[in-house]
């Protein structure tokens, strides 16, 4: 998983988009939600320990039925056999997983009525992809006009779109009457001139940011080289934003 199994099955379930175990914060302040904090942080603490578990049962039970695999074809025989009991102890596993994941979400929608999940309302993050984690995270931070938003890709993201530089900016996004809308730079001070590229409008904002990616994955290769939004197919362009 790129991102613990935590933050993934949250964002698999809800689309928050989250760096950390932002619950722990609230596990000493004494009142309601504090209780709901910490018998949250302890589930997910139990979470990880399953997903892990539940891990390395299927990686070993996956090597076996490729012996299995191997000494059949070769053989016409079969590898030691116990594979029937570490079948049943991965049902078992299974089954303790789907329960802790179902009360992992339960617990932190409750946890998630009472809290944002940023404290700044100038900066935030989103799934690049919705409910997709393999997809990474963005970093949006308000700029000072608190119109547009700065995109920052996360190492997960970068590499999921093919991102030759990890951890930069990829430009800009703001909300107008056409949808969102997009201006690719990767120095803030460039954002009016010539090195910006305004891209397609997208729907949404998570569109728009992906967007920006497929933009800079793009100019980052041969054909890209020195070409403008502009100098796309009406095809290219809708792929874009897609």
């Amino acid at each position: 998983m790129p991102y613990d199994p935590v933050l993934a099955a949250i964002a698999t379930a809800t689309n928050d988009a989250l760096t950390e175990h932002l619950w722990n914060y609230d596990t000493t302040d004494g009142d309601p939600i504090a209780d709901i904090a910490a018998t949250l942080a302890h589930t997910a603490a139990d979470f990880i320990t399953a997903a892990d578990m539940l891990t390395r049962s299927l990686t070993h039970v996956g090597d076996l039925c490729r012996r299995h695999v191997v000494t059949v074809a070769e053989h016409a025989t079969v590898y030691p056999h116990t594979l029937p009991s570490d079948t049943t102890c991965l049902s078992h596993l299974l089954e303790r997983f789907d329960g802790q994941r179902e009360t992992l979400i339960t617990l932190y929608r409750l946890w998630r009525r009472h809290r944002p999940i940023s404290r700044d309302p100038r900066r935030h993050h989103l799934l690049v992809q919705p409910y997709d984690p393999s997809h990474g995270i963005a970093a949006l931070a308000a700029d000072e006009t608190g119109l547009a938003w700065f995109v920052v890709p996360d190492p997960v993201a970068a590499t999921a779109y093919g991102l030759a530089m990890v951890g930069g900016l990829v430009g800009s996004i703001w909300s107008s009457r056409d949808g969102w809308q997009a201006t690719a730079f990767t120095d803030p001070t460039h954002r009016n001139t010539a090195q910006a590229h305004q891209l397609p409008p997208a729907v949404t904002e998570d569109a728009a940011c992906r967007a920006l990616l497929r933009w800079r994955a793009y100019q980052q290769t041969p054909e890209g080289a020195g070409r403008t939004p502009a100098d796309l197919s009406p095809d290219e362009q809708a792929a874009l934003t897609a």
